[in-house]
């Protein structure tokens, strides 16, 4: 279980990061490389982590296919570019893009973390109302 807050906490830090990248085109002076953050921020670092994920747990997780492969490879693509400062090759768009795909990698993980703690029998944390349903 460890593991899913890992990268939960990772999946954190890049949402603050993007979006300090979404702000660099509005004023050039922020830049999110500028920043310190408690992970390294590179798509390939969260690549490991999840196949790190899929190693240990037998069970098909959520996070694993949330996401098309093209869309994470463009997700991590853009994370690199913005880690790398490669602004020429970026844009807004490209950014709330890679947004959107996190924001689907943490519903998937949202949803891998309730069905462990159900697995376990532990109290429920989240109203099903809530959940992302891709199942």
């Amino acid at each position: 279980m460890y593991h899913l807050y890992e990268i939960r906490d990772w999946i954190y830090e890049c949402e603050r990061f993007l979006f300090l990248a979404e702000v660099h085109f509005i004023d050039t002076k922020v830049s999110p490389v500028c920043h310190e953050f408690c992970h390294v921020l590179t798509g390939n670092k969260l690549e490991e982590m999840l196949c790190l994920l899929r190693e240990q747990h037998c069970t098909c997780l959520n996070v694993h296919s949330c996401v098309p492969t093209e869309e994470f490879d463009n997700f991590k693509y853009v994370v690199d570019s913005v880690a790398s400062e490669k602004w020429g090759i970026l844009s807004a768009d490209k950014i709330i893009q890679a947004q959107r795909t996190l924001h689907k990698l943490a519903g998937g993980l949202r949803n891998d973390i309730i069905q462990m703690h159900e697995e376990r029998g532990y109290p429920l944390l989240y109203s099903e109302t809530e959940l992302y349903h891709p199942r």
